[in-house]
């Protein structure tokens, strides 16, 4: 009972701790430069429930803005891009409820919402590793590297997309693990929740219904056909209807609009060339190896060699299981023995069902594994089943263990202070090449670029800043102040008129072979901003005729 209070105000602290840091830091961070397509897909869809409803309420406002927002040619329109309404259209609902006028607030409480978001998907990773493992130090070491994930971090202050979907995944995923325990009515209605808007969110997404009914399936074959079927039903009928009920795309030619979504997803990523491994390449024509190589250059490698060896022992005791099939044998017929067992298979079939996925439908990705952040749910959770399995069986290195997670952990947070704000942008220890990658593809040095010059500057009634990169720079506007705003006047790459010029190394062209981002002569560098031997950003001024 002692040990039981003593845990209990651990984690109690540990998340009023981490719920006042990310609070505390959470306008420290850049904007997304997805975050202008996203709030746009907002008021987009918000105006479409509006007309479709004929809802008056704020009705005028909603329109004025969505207007506002179109002006900006440059962005996508949404609808063509369906994907991901349940989190847009709520912030934009919300920002209106709050009657702000000012431009920052928008993104503040988009930063605000994703941040909690993703907060409250660590209380449930937490408890879903409890509910498996029931050791303390287990759960709570998974929840640390959950959270501290450096680029899962950073990117969960400004991401609205991957780590919405990564928190409805732990969200689905415990709820799964709960009617494998026990089928109830309320846990497949969660569960169903959780995983339509995860496919909204994500095409992808599908797996979670698919894969939870095949091991329903499995379980309750040689069981309970009754069961079975009736369970499986309700499932594809509840995920179905809260799929078509907050998904205002398929309010309309319902089936046809689903594999749509499905047919044109692939399309969305357009081609272009990103730097990896120190060559331009297309978006389009990657090597296999890609996805592997950014997941092994940007995890904290403690997290890699602790999910190999679960990976390991995952997969060895599922050969063994495997090799010892007898349908003559009720026990050795099962290929798990408790639901436990269950759901490390459960895990570990999806986990490789994604990468074969991934491997052979060739899926088209523009920066790094942004778009799989989900799968570091996997790489914690048979990480965390490995540490498991060395605590259990082997009893009196414990002392070891957690010594040798308490300086893997400390070394990790150490760099999570060094890279702030930019954990988003972190490499670990592997990359040997550090010019030789696609770094700050986001744009999140933006906020950070323009008031380095505002600082350099401060007697200039006016500030003209070129761009030479690919990164839409002028969209950064709407996190500053009308004062600011007023000052500063964005020149694109016209050169000549500028006073500045802000360079991300981002470029869709080989700067060695293209002079589209070749910065004048008449230019000299006079800051950059290196983080761990990284180059984030840098900001050429104009050299001052004598």
């Amino acid at each position: 009972m002692k040990d039981k209070k003593i845990n209990n105000l651990i984690i109690c602290s540990f998340f009023f701790s981490y719920l006042t840091i990310g609070i505390y830091t959470l306008n420290d961070y850049g904007i997304n430069i997805e975050e202008h397509t996203q709030i746009y897909s907002g008021y987009y869809w918000l105006n479409y429930i509006y007309e479709f409803f004929q809802i008056e309420y704020l009705s005028n406002d909603i329109k004025n803005k969505l207007n506002i927002i179109s002006e900006d040619s440059q962005l996508p329109n949404p609808k063509i891009y369906t994907y991901g309404p349940a989190f847009d259209v709520t912030a934009a609902f919300l920002e209106n409820i709050l009657s702000h006028d000012n431009e920052i607030f928008k993104y503040q409480l988009r930063h605000f919402l994703i941040f909690t978001i993703f907060f409250l998907s660590a209380i449930v990773f937490f408890k879903f590793l409890h509910l498996r493992f029931q050791i303390f130090f287990i759960s709570f070491a998974g929840t640390l590297l959950y959270v501290f994930s450096p680029r899962i971090y950073g990117d969960s202050f400004h991401n609205n997309k991957d780590i919405l979907f990564l928190s409805l995944v732990v969200f689905s995923f415990y709820f799964a693990f709960k009617i494998f325990k026990k089928i109830k009515f309320k846990n497949i209605i969660l569960f169903s929740i959780f995983a339509a808007l995860a496919t909204s969110t994500r095409a992808i997404g599908l797996f979670l219904p698919v894969s939870t009914i095949m091991f329903i399936f499995f379980k309750y074959l040689n069981i309970d056909k009754k069961k079975m079927v009736l369970t499986s039903f309700f499932l594809i009928f509840t995920y179905l209807l809260f799929l078509i009920l907050h998904w205002p795309y398929l309010w309309e030619n319902s089936v046809n609009n689903f594999l749509d979504f499905y047919t044109k997803s692939k399309s969305w990523i357009f081609s272009y060339f990103i730097l990896f491994e120190g060559k331009y390449l297309l978006t389009n024509a990657l090597p296999d190896s890609f996805i592997f190589k950014w997941i092994g250059i940007t995890t904290p490698i403690f997290n890699l060699t602790i999910f190999i060896l679960g990976i390991f022992f995952l997969f060895k005791r599922f050969s063994l299981r495997l090799i010892s099939f007898n349908p003559n044998n009720r026990f050795s017929y099962d290929f798990w023995r408790s639901n436990n067992e269950m759901l490390d298979y459960f895990i570990f079939f999806n986990v490789t069902l994604i990468l074969l996925v991934i491997l052979f439908l060739d899926v088209p990705f523009v920066s790094g594994w942004r778009h799989l952040y989900f799968l570091n749910f996997f790489i914690i959770y048979i990480g965390i089943f490995f540490l498991y399995l060395y605590r259990i069986k082997i009893k009196k290195y414990n002392g070891s263990l957690t010594f040798l997670f308490i300086i893997f952990f400390s070394f990790n947070i150490y760099k999570l202070i060094l890279f702030h704000p930019y954990q988003s942008l972190y490499f670990n220890e592997f990359l040997m090449d550090k010019d030789g990658y696609l770094v700050d593809r986001d744009g999140l040095s933006r906020l950070d670029s323009i008031n380095k010059v505002l600082s350099l500057s401060e007697d200039r009634k006016i500030i003209n800043i070129a761009n030479s990169s690919f990164v839409p720079y002028y969209r950064i506007k709407g996190a500053f102040s009308q004062e600011v705003i007023k000052k500063i006047k964005f020149v694109g790459r016209e050169y000549d008129q500028a006073d500045f010029i802000f360079n991300n190394f981002v470029y869709e062209v080989n700067p060695k072979y293209n002079d589209k981002y070749k910065i004048p002569n008449n230019f000299e560098q006079i800051y950059v901003l290196e983080i761990d031997g990284i180059k984030i950003y840098e900001i050429y001024g104009r050299i001052k005729s004598k």
